[in-house]
């Protein structure tokens, strides 16, 4: 379809104010946060489902590739445009909560920190926690079915998703929404996890929990890396709200002292790491507020030290290696003139080393090997979604679903 044909037909769906065309705007929807590039042919910013109805199937019948985006925070290329038209979804951002039944609908491009904050208003919380919690979208994080804090204990997020509104790559809506808590109909086995390619989701019925009455966290040193497997399987028979791991260097950049840190938080006012007979230190109140929010901002303060590439930091590694992976992570960091600041969710071992250096092309090389090293500890796929770094298209049953569901292959191809 000619640009300028295609212009005015979006521009008949959107409005003229929510259609990006041929615009310097498009270079920034052309990428993510990883280091991966591509090419928007257009944006527009949907305020209903009927409108992404309207478009997938303008695009189903002309062969225009979709891809759908929330705030653009996926490190793993999942929201790059290969040509295709970019959704953007964050005007669509609407949250209800249902008190009485623990269940909120939220749109998709609802930022999660703001959910969280509407559930506490209402005495209710949603335990899954991304560490981008303040800018990234809840449909963003169901489509790469993300866990973040509390994985062990809670599960990812997909285990909260009891009912789905999503438009189908041929235009056809689907709404499986209930104030249940659980949900025979529930598509959420299909989208979640999905990364934008089965359909695009709109709504989320997530049921939720009481809002915990105490809370504390309990710090743990760690001198050697060999220790961390033996104190982790201790704390986890307690089956704590979360257990994070933060390295040396961050813990220094983060002006934590000079050790390996465990973070372990607990929904209780009494602490029961006295059972295991290990040295901690309890937070609570503002103390521990403080630390909780200084490790969100992690992220932004290792990007401070140099230049920080998104790739090859997302790893969920088999218990019994995890050691061993850290430390042959560290070892590359002479031969690419690099250092890696490593931190993660401990409770399911799902570890984010994080590349800085001066050469971007040199982090590159570097994450490409880690990859390999990946396969050497037999580490999979972590909570950030295989995008544009796992190949999944050679897997017989996603071969399968997306011939079932996308016949013409234009939902993020």
């Amino acid at each position: 379809m000619p640009e300028t044909k295609l212009e005015e037909k979006l521009i008949s769906i959107f409005g003229q104010d929510d259609v990006l065309f041929g615009t310097a705007a498009l270079k920034a929807y052309s990428t993510d946060a990883s280091p991966f590039t591509g090419n928007a042919l257009a944006v527009v910013r949907p305020e209903s489902q009927s409108e992404i109805s309207d478009l997938l199937k303008l695009a189903a019948r002309h062969s225009i590739p979709v891809t759908p985006r929330g705030s653009g925070t996926g490190t793993s290329g999942g929201a790059v445009p290969s040509n295709s038209i970019v959704v953007d979804m964050k005007k669509m951002d609407r949250i209800e909560i249902y008190e009485e039944d623990m269940v909120a609908y939220v749109q998709a491009g609802a930022i999660i920190h703001d959910l969280k904050k509407e559930l506490e208003k209402h005495g209710l919380f949603l335990p899954p926690e991304p560490g981008s919690v303040r800018i990234a979208t809840i449909g963003g994080f169901v489509a790469n079915n993300g866990g973040g804090k509390r994985g062990l204990k809670y599960g990812s997020i997909r285990n909260f998703v009891t009912g789905v509104e999503a438009v189908l790559p041929d235009g056809e809506t689907i709404n499986t929404g209930s104030r249940t808590h659980r949900n025979p109909e529930c598509a959420a086995g299909i989208f979640a996890g999905s990364e934008g390619r089965f359909g695009i989701i709109t709504g989320i019925y997530l049921k939720t929990l009481p809002l915990p009455e105490c809370r504390h966290t309990a710090l743990v040193r760690v001198s050697e890396l060999s220790e961390l497997p033996v104190i982790l399987k201790r704390i986890l028979k307690l089956l704590p709200d979360a257990v994070e791991f933060i390295d040396r260097r961050c813990v220094e950049l983060l002006d934590l002292g000079a050790e390996e840190l465990i973070a372990v938080e607990f929904f209780t006012s009494e602490s029961e790491m006295d059972k295991l007979g290990i040295r901690y230190e309890k937070l609570e109140g503002r103390e521990e507020r403080k630390f909780w929010e200084m490790r969100e901002t992690l992220g932004v303060e290792i990007a401070k030290k140099g230049t920080r590439i998104y790739a090859a930091e997302d790893f969920a590694v088999p218990f019994s290696k995890l050691a061993g992976f850290i430390s042959a992570v560290y070892s590359l960091e002479e031969r690419y003139s690099a250092e890696v600041y490593i931190y993660g969710h401990l409770d399911t071992a799902n570890i984010h080393p994080a590349i800085v250096s001066n050469d971007f092309s040199s982090s590159l090389m570097f994450a490409e090997e880690l990859y390999s090293i990946a396969e050497k500890f037999e580490a999979t796929i972590g909570e950030h979604g295989a995008g544009r770094r796992w190949d999944v298209k050679e897997n017989d049953l996603y071969r399968r679903l997306k011939r079932c569901l996308d016949t013409g292959n234009i939902l993020n191809p």
